[in-house]
């Protein structure tokens, strides 16, 4: 873990659907990838200043199905929300915190 700091920012970066859902009625992320301007709008230069990921577990479960070579977050302190440990990788952290206490103590 990372040497705690004496503040540090929380940015929500998220993407779902209107209805509260990233994945589609098919378990399909599909949508997410049909995005509009020019090279990656920005993201690459916001990921630079993340060094810790938050995502729940079936968020983890469908990039572990999905991406395919190194994980996509190799690098980053990644925790997966979860009440289950099943999947366990060297690259994330399985918690089942308060998520308000969890971040405030990060």
């Amino acid at each position: 873990m990372r040497e705690v700091q004496a503040s540090r920012n929380v940015v929500l970066f998220t993407a779902m659907s209107l209805d509260g859902y990233i994945a589609d009625e098919n378990d399909s992320l599909d949508w997410l990838f049909k995005v509009e301007g020019e090279g990656d709008n920005g993201y690459s230069a916001f990921y630079d200043t993340v060094d810790t990921i938050i995502m729940g577990k079936r968020t983890y479960d469908w990039i572990i199905r999905h991406e395919t070579g190194e994980f996509p977050y190799k690098g980053k302190d990644c925790y997966i929300i979860t009440t289950s440990t099943e999947g366990k990788s060297e690259d994330v952290c399985f918690i089942n915190p308060n998520l308000t206490n969890f971040t405030n103590q990060l």
